[in-house]
């Protein structure tokens, strides 16, 4: 028994045989490099732009911490104030109505 030959027409083209030399012109090698690069360009954007959005959401639940707490602080304060503006109230009447009052006759 003999063993089967190939046949030259039977064998699949080579980039050699002239037949698919449309398929292995360095523009189409270059542009499968090219679109092969550009998605892993575009995946290491991608993680760039995550990691950077979970900073920025970091930094911004940080700077909302931080701005209710001043705002709370600046409550307090202004309670506060208005407490003692109260007590001055409370007092300055009384302390004007000793002394005599100030006219105007200035011409003011």
């Amino acid at each position: 028994m003999t063993k089967p030959t190939l046949n030259s027409s039977d064998s699949l083209p080579t980039p050699d045989s002239g037949a698919m030399d449309s398929l292995w012109r360095p523009s189409w090698l270059h542009w499968l490099i090219s679109a092969l690069s550009g998605t892993v360009e575009i995946e290491k954007q991608t993680a760039w732009l995550k990691k950077s959005n979970e900073e920025l959401r970091q930094s911004n639940k940080e700077a909302r911490i931080a701005h209710e707490q001043r705002l709370k602080m600046l409550r307090e304060e202004n309670a506060r104030l208005a407490e003692l503006e109260s007590k001055l109230d409370a007092v300055l009447p009384k302390y004007n109505s000793s002394s005599t009052q100030p006219t105007e006759t200035d011409g003011h």
